[in-house]
């Protein structure tokens, strides 16, 4: 099953919080009607978490993580002071976003790397992206479970949790280098087509080959935009791959290329791939890279306003 998991904290000013920071550790209480267990049995090691609660006063997910393990245990906690042995579902995970880092009593994550984070606001999963839930007046403590097939313990679906997970990395990854190699441009594309609320996919197969990115129009949909990036190489067997896809999927052909590459790439388009010159497009880097910037920052003002 395809899961993924909101793990609510509440306030990441509970001295409770400390066992996140120094140990990435987590735990829940058995309540009278086992919900917590049921949801909690379903947890795999691999699981992608995102981490809700609230910080400088402000309610929503603010990382993702990944679960590493989990333990029932009976075992005291010393951070959790007025109750250690009260929370015996135990979780363990480690730091993905804001930046990459396993738990550690020696060098602990630290409270600095949140202010970085532009965080899915609780009114925003309420309203956007249908989590009832947070519609309720209070948080509370608790674990969710998003799961891509119905099952005891799954509170919400699978797509759900995609959605604002893609919606979070969007908002929050760095593209640092100035001189884009050909991963980067594929990460750009990728999160470009999380911003515009499609469904992108890396590496995506065509048959025997994979092409760089696509976007989808549903997460079961075929592709509708095909992109590979040329910056180096065999232009020719780029151009056959993305003229392929738009014979198998009627799919917009995108060639995005080095600066330098655009009219060589249109020279080939023009002569050997005429009969289809009309829907392929070529891309210069540097257009998608402003591209990017100022999708980025006109979804971070939307957020802002509160009318994504």
């Amino acid at each position: 099953m395809k899961m993924g998991v909101i793990v609510n904290c509440g306030s990441f000013a509970h001295e409770h919080f400390r066992s996140v920071i120094y140990e990435g550790l987590w735990g829940f209480p058995l309540d009278s009607r086992s919900v917590n267990l049921r949801r909690w049995e379903l947890l795999e090691a691999g699981s992608p978490i995102l981490l809700y609660g609230e910080y400088r006063g402000v309610r929503g997910v603010w990382a993702i993580c990944r679960l590493l393990s989990k333990e029932r245990t009976d075992k005291p906690v010393k951070y959790w002071v007025l109750n250690p042995k009260g929370y015996p579902l135990h979780i363990r995970f480690k730091f993905i976003l804001p930046v990459e880092h396993s738990p550690s009593f020696v060098d602990p994550f630290r409270f600095k790397w949140f202010d970085r984070v532009k965080p899915v606001r609780r009114d925003e999963l309420a309203s956007v992206f249908g989590i009832s839930i947070f519609r309720a007046l209070q948080d509370r403590w608790s674990l969710f479970v998003f799961g891509d097939r119905k099952e005891r313990g799954v509170t919400y679906s699978f797509d759900k949790f995609e959605a604002i997970l893609n919606e979070f990395e969007a908002r929050n990854k760095v593209i640092e280098s100035e001189k884009l190699g050909h991963d980067e441009v594929k990460e750009l594309l990728f999160n470009i087509g999380q911003i515009q609320g499609k469904y992108p996919v890396k590496e995506y197969p065509l048959e025997d080959k994979r092409v760089d990115v696509v976007w989808r129009k549903t997460s079961k949909s075929v592709p509708y935009i095909v992109f590979e990036i040329h910056i180096k190489g065999d232009l020719y067997a780029d151009l056959v791959k993305l003229k392929h896809a738009f014979d198998l999927w009627n799919a917009i052909p995108i060639l995005v290329v080095a600066d330098d590459k655009v009219n060589e790439a249109r020279k080939w388009i023009s002569g050997t791939f005429h009969e289809v010159k009309e829907v392929f497009r070529v891309i210069p880097i540097s257009k998608i890279k402003e591209f990017y910037n100022v999708k980025k920052k006109a979804k971070e003002i939307e957020s802002e306003l509160g009318i994504v």
